[in-house]
């Protein structure tokens, strides 16, 4: 009897030996002889029904974890292998339920965490994946491959700063993971703050496998986000000749459809929804698209039908609701058109918990609106006078400011269709030179910002920024940063470009809060998911502006976004005229200039003017009291 112990431990550990050489097939015989004769024993079992795991003979290994087990209930090991076994063959609920067995009965079996963490990611349930990563971390603190999905997960679930720590962590264990690199890719376009260290990761990834499927979609991501729509078919359609599958289709249809190319979109896109496929990425594109087709029922029946049997992270969720809001809004259906926007906005609040941008904003109103009135006494125009400036004479910067949905990429796009001046997007440029000058702490948008600020810091910031310009165009007269919250930094940019032309977008309150509350901005913008939130914003932008007017002798041009639907033609020449330029008709035809935008607006830009959007707050009246009642307003 002790010689056939013997004699069994030696082929197991030589069968082991073969499996960890990759020598499945021999392993695979060793163990079935060992299997053959030993059938009670669960140890040989398992390493069979592994190996089988491992060649993909997946029904072979549910086989044996199902004997083991029969004789073995509480074999946590047993319950893992079998659930493997089940997610390969697609049965996700059973190996979940298995996962969860193998959990229950080791709570120190890591594998059976993580397993359970990469089946969640899978199924979209998210949350549920972060806990399970987490528990896996916590049990081996250096487990990379748990440590690199939650930092995927928690970037999923638009949770940064925690995100950023979990990364950093697995940077230190394997800097050369191409995987790894392409979430911290993720990182830096959802943190939106430095789009070159996106691109820096993505190409890290890509130059060392262009065949990485992840690094291609990465640099997709960043050149869409960019926005280069050109740069990011091209790579997307590389990844699609690669691994040829219905998500990228998704996003390469997403781009048509933003570019205006809604047939090219369509033919993508309808096959996949006649056959059945509601994935996320694809319900969305076939919604946008349905608006310019008229067949919103269809895509609105789609829509809460996946809602209904299916089961998102919030994210996906407040997206889907999102997209309801709007579909109704088409319809001029507004009271359930209002109804998902609401759903959207508390799903919205609900998961962005790590935001400092809201806290921001409440210093900014809370402490309050009396601290942006005594900027008026303790920083009078003599003490703008008195800081240094750059002496940078530079008068190619337009800069478009102003609350967000006020009609900002609309004047941009009027500017960017004169042949002398180019539009650059959103820059966050001067945002970060802010932070960087900043004397006090961190997140101050106060003048106390700069009260020691000195003339080198000026002109490098200035110099700094005419380099970002020329990346973007190197020939244009002007170009136009629209970045709307620059009106926080209007101080800062007459000390940068004291011969800068400001244009300040205006437009009613209450279509401006609103049309807030109905976008999906980043994660950074919180406060715009509750009406009252979104006043106290919209209040506190008010008084910083006249602070600007009345303390600052640069130009700042008014322009009223009603005015302009009014009387396109006089307040196109007024704006023209207040940057020295000469008038061109193309100006006008705004609508024909084909560039790439990638703000909320994009479709809007592509259409002559329509009054459509001025008083469109009038169609939600019956919601909004509140919101009016803390702008200080009336139903007039």
């Amino acid at each position: 009897m002790a010689k056939s112990n013997v004699l069994i431990k030696s082929k197991l550990k030589k069968a082991n030996k073969l499996m960890s050489e990759g020598k499945l097939a021999e392993a695979k015989n060793l163990y079935s002889q060992l299997y053959a004769t030993n059938k009670g024993n669960p140890d040989i079992a398992l390493e069979l029904a592994i190996v089988h795991r491992k060649l993909g003979e997946f029904k072979e290994t549910e086989a044996i974890s199902r004997a083991i087990l029969a004789n073995s209930p509480k074999h946590a090991y047993a319950h893992l292998i079998y659930g493997s076994a089940l997610q390969c063959l697609e049965h996700m609920e059973q190996a979940i339920s298995e996962y969860l067995k193998a959990v229950q009965f080791d709570p120190k079996l890591v594998e059976a965490h993580y397993f359970l963490g990469n089946i969640y990611q899978l199924t979209d349930q998210r949350e549920l994946a972060a806990e399970s990563y987490k528990t896996a971390v916590k049990l081996s603190p250096d487990f990379f491959e748990a440590l690199n999905n939650l930092g995927a997960v928690l970037i999923e679930l638009h949770q940064p700063i925690e995100a950023k720590k979990i990364l950093d962590r697995a940077l230190k264990i394997d800097p050369n993971s191409n995987q790894l690199l392409c979430n911290i890719t993720d990182f830096y376009l959802l943190a939106g703050e430095n789009p070159e260290q996106a691109f820096y990761y993505a190409n890290k990834a890509y130059t060392a496998d262009p065949t990485f499927i992840d690094a291609i979609k990465s640099l997709g991501k960043y050149y869409y986000q960019k926005p280069d729509y050109d740069k990011a078919l091209e790579f997307y359609r590389k990844a699609y000749d690669i691994q040829p599958d219905s998500a990228i289709t998704g996003l390469i249809a997403q781009i048509l459809e933003r570019r205006g190319e809604f047939d090219e979109a369509n033919e993508l896109i309808s096959p996949l929804i006649k056959s059945g496929n509601t994935d996320y990425q694809i319900l969305m594109t076939y919604s946008a698209l349905s608006r310019k087709f008229k067949n919103q029922r269809e895509a609105i029946e789609a829509i809460e039908t996946k809602i209904a049997n299916s089961r998102f992270d919030k994210p996906s969720l407040l997206n889907l609701h999102s997209e309801l809001g709007k579909q109704y809004d088409s319809l001029k259906e507004y009271n359930s058109a209002f109804i998902n926007y609401q759903k959207a906005n508390q799903l919205d609040r609900e998961f962005n918990k790590e935001v400092v941008s809201l806290n921001e904003i409440r210093d900014l109103n809370n402490t309050g609106k009396e601290d942006i009135d005594k900027w008026f006494k303790a920083y009078p125009a003599e003490f703008w006078q008195k800081l240094p400036c750059s002496e940078n004479h530079s008068k190619r910067p337009i800069f478009v400011i102003g609350m967000f949905r006020s009609g900002t990429t609309l004047c941009e796009q009027i500017f960017a269709s004169h042949p002398d001046v180019a539009g650059a997007g959103e820059l966050r440029d001067i945002n970060q030179f802010s932070y960087k000058m900043n004397t006090t702490k961190l997140h101050d948008k106060s003048p106390a910002a700069l009260v020691n600020i000195s003339q080198k810091q000026l002109v490098s910031a200035a110099e700094n920024y005419l380099k970002t310009l020329d990346s973007y165009s190197a020939d244009a007269i002007h170009v136009v940063d629209k970045m709307p919250s620059n009106f926080f930094h209007v101080g800062l940019i007459s000390r940068m470009f004291p011969n800068a032309h400001i244009v300040h977008m205006i437009r009613d309150p209450r279509d401006v809060c609103l049309s807030m509350y109905f976008q999906r901005f980043s994660s950074q913008m919180t406060f715009s998911t509750d009406l009252i939130e979104v006043a106290d914003y919209h209040l506190a932008y008010q008084r910083i502006m006249q602070y600007w007017h009345k303390v600052l002798d640069i130009k700042i041009l008014d322009v009223v976004y009603e005015e302009l639907m009014e009387n396109q033609e006089a307040m196109t020449r007024k704006m023209l005229d207040f940057c020295n330029l000469d008038w061109n008709e193309n100006c006008l035809n705004f609508h024909q200039n084909i560039r790439d935008v990638n703000t909320p607006s994009y479709d809007q830009v592509r259409k002559p003017l329509y009054k459509k959007s001025v008083a469109r707050w009038k169609n939600y009246e019956n919601n909004i009291g509140p919101l009016i009642e803390q702008l200080g307003l009336n139903l007039s």
